[in-house]
């Protein structure tokens, strides 16, 4: 890890749980002795994100909590951000820099730059990492170590505050990569979102005797079932046109594949999985490895 700029001495976290928890967790990890404000609506979230060592100290007001911070993250759901940008616009001190964990960026980088005006100080973010679980009690200090973090600038984004951002999050452990915000939720569409989507599908296939009879590979397939409902809802409304389209893409391949299978096509079913087994071992697996590797 890279030390985090002298200049950012307070951060404030505005929501605190599992990724904004990771995040206060991973600075500590990293000897950042400034200053961490948590954020929140729930006075018991903030308690426990107190008593496991996320944030020093925490308030239900956001404009409160901004005050005189050098960094603020977002890590609240997406529908939340126009409101909550209005509320703390004001309270901001010069020089600030606000992104955000957000899992679709075209929506939140649109409603940053209304809210701020472009040229301002507010950048896309989005670290790919997390799990099923919810709240602070499950943050980890190394959550984001060898993840990606997406940054998507626009070409009015102030360059200081891509080149602080970007070194925020290596603090973190994490390698970060520039996309542009139509770029990145089409390829987080795929990665992603239609995955979270096929998993809730999955989760809500067998019949409850069904269950008798499920194992590992059921509770592997379906773990990403178990999301924040409402956080998923606000990821699918703001990245539903792209979604829509990956969806109908993959209904295509998936009524080929029934084709193939209702003809009783033995060697095109063998070739199928063998390709997947390929692309799976071969890239996915490896690509994710070595990213893990590189980090430690």
């Amino acid at each position: 890890m890279q030390g985090l700029p002298k200049n950012i001495r307070k951060v404030t976290i505005v929501g605190v749980g599992l990724l904004g928890g990771s995040i206060g967790l991973a600075l500590r990890a990293d000897d950042f002795d400034g200053e961490l404000v948590g954020v929140g609506r729930r006075q018991s979230s903030l308690d426990e994100a107190l008593e496991v060592g996320a944030i020093d100290s925490a308030t239900l007001e956001a404009d409160q909590g901004v005050a005189g911070a050098d960094l603020v993250i977002l890590a609240t759901p997406v529908g939340a951000f126009e409101k909550l940008l209005k509320l703390i616009k004001p309270a901001l001190a010069d020089g600030v820099i606000v992104t955000d964990v957000g899992s679709t960026k075209r929506e939140v980088v649109r409603i940053g730059e209304r809210v701020f005006g472009r040229g301002g100080p507010f950048i896309g973010s989005h670290p790919m990492a997390g799990s099923e679980n919810r709240g602070p009690a499950f943050a980890r200090a190394d959550l984001f170590v060898g993840a990606t973090c997406i940054l998507t600038p626009t070409a009015h984004t102030p360059p200081a505050v891509t080149r602080r951002t970007e070194a925020f999050w290596k603090t973190l452990g994490l390698r970060t990569l520039q996309m542009t915000p139509a770029d990145h939720d089409k390829a987080v569409a795929r990665v992603s979102h239609l995955p979270h989507v096929m998993a809730g599908l999955l989760a809500m296939l067998p019949d409850d005797a069904d269950l008798d009879v499920a194992a590992t590979g059921f509770r592997d397939a379906t773990r990403m079932a178990g999301g924040d409902p409402a956080m998923w809802r606000d990821i699918l409304m703001t990245n539903r046109q792209v979604i829509v389209s990956v969806a109908k893409a993959l209904g295509k391949d998936l009524e080929r594949f029934i084709r193939l299978l209702d003809k009783g096509d033995d060697v095109a079913i063998e070739k199928f999985f063998t390709d997947a087994k390929r692309r799976r071992d071969d890239t996915i697996g490896q690509r994710l490895t070595d990213r893990r590797v590189a980090a430690e």
